[in-house]
């Protein structure tokens, strides 16, 4: 007989077990992951291995007996060394626009407006003046508005340097009406400077005893001087603006001191301290090339030169001028030489080699006294023969 049912069951779910292990393996996952990138800031690394130290653990850990006591560790001298600056990697550039320039030199007290056109018309066969603008003594023979002139009163303003500017154009006037060109050249010492010597402490090279240099040249500068180096370019830039067409740098050059009494040559003090040892050959190369890489963007047609003055450094670096002539034939458009009848077929001779841009005899410029030499850039001194045809 059937069982009677009054009530009727309903049919049972089926639970599926199988997931929940899945949702644990996730969890557990996430939890790892989690765990990883947020105790990685609290991991350790020390030479015994890696481990985590979380919070406020450091210090009930108890610590290494050895690491608990000071350590005395034995002290290792460091030196610093730096590199010798390389100039032969510096690529030629200056000197592709240089011309024939043959001049009568003029040195600072003779320039006036009478003298100045008396030279001009003695220019038979010349086409240009050098104008010494600033001699070693360090007077300007123009009102210069540098900071350095102005705040030290190295330019006075009279009759003049007032008139300068008016003086170079009624040359450039006077060229014109006799149907020639001028080519007008301005020449300024840099390391040489009586004036800027006196009158401020904070250019002078000095001596081991601390006293300024000074020899039958004059008042010696410290050519590692920045501000010094600033004063220059300024000079040189507002000489272009004054209408002049070349500047020529003069004493560029370190001082030799001789031997006293059979004593060694003193050494020298400068106003900068350097990284590298001092010389005169990094002094002296690392002024020529700072200055002529501020001048490189100079106006449109202007030339930048520079005076050599030892055969040395004709050809090779000078350790005691610090001049180096291949260097100066790749930064400036001529090379200003002292030099006679008798040497300059040498002089030339050593040079021409040097010249990788532009006409060595344009490039390389005899500076001579009562003698013309066979070349298409001379400066003549003193009084002209008759004659300079």
């Amino acid at each position: 007989m059937a069982k009677n049912r009054e009530f009727y069951r309903g049919q049972k779910k089926k639970r599926n077990f199988a997931l929940i292990p899945f949702v644990v393996g996730l969890a557990l996952i996430a939890l790892v992951v989690v765990a990883f990138y947020g105790l990685q800031k609290y991991v350790v690394i020390t030479k015994d291995g890696v481990q985590v130290v979380l919070p406020g653990e450091e210090q009930e850990k108890p610590l290494d007996p050895e690491s608990s006591q000071e350590r005395e560790f034995a002290s290792v001298p460091v030196d610093l060394i730096f590199d010798e600056p390389d100039y032969s990697r510096i690529t030629a550039r200056a000197g592709r626009q240089a011309k024939p320039m043959r001049a009568i030199y003029i040195a600072a007290e003779d320039v006036n407006r009478e003298n100045l056109l008396k030279r001009a018309e003695q220019l038979n066969s010349g086409n240009a003046l050098v104008l010494e603008m600033k001699p070693r003594s360090g007077y300007l023979l123009w009102v210069s508005q540098t900071d350095l002139a102005q705040a030290y009163s190295l330019s006075v303003q009279n009759e003049l340097t007032a008139d300068m500017g008016g003086m170079l154009q009624e040359l450039r006037t006077y060229a014109a009406d006799q149907d020639k060109d001028l080519w007008l050249v301005a020449q300024i010492s840099c390391c040489v400077d009586g004036l800027l010597a006196t009158r401020t402490t904070g250019f002078a090279l000095r001596t081991e005893n601390g006293s300024d240099y000074i020899d039958e040249t004059g008042y010696w500068m410290d050519p590692y001087n920045a501000e010094l180096r600033r004063y220059i370019i300024d000079l040189v830039l507002e000489l272009y603006d004054l209408g002049f067409d070349e500047v020529i740098l003069a004493d560029v050059m370190h001082p030799v001191p001789q031997a006293v009494n059979g004593q060694a040559p003193m050494g020298f003090l400068y106003t900068r301290e350097m990284s590298a040892a001092p010389s005169p050959i990094n002094a002296i190369c690392g002024f020529a090339l700072y200055v002529a890489n501020q001048l490189e963007d100079r106006p449109e047609g202007r030339q930048l030169s520079i005076y050599l003055d030892t055969a040395r450094s004709l050809v090779r670096y000078d350790e005691g001028t610090g001049q180096n002539g291949v260097l100066f034939f790749k930064l400036y458009d001529r090379i200003y030489y002292r030099t006679d009848r008798y040497t300059y077929t040498y002089n030339y001779t050593d040079i021409e080699s040097n010249v990788t841009l532009g006409n060595p005899h344009d490039r390389f410029v005899p500076v001579v006294i009562n003698y013309l030499p066979d070349n298409t850039s001379w400066v003549y001194i003193e009084d002209l023969p008759e004659t300079t045809e």
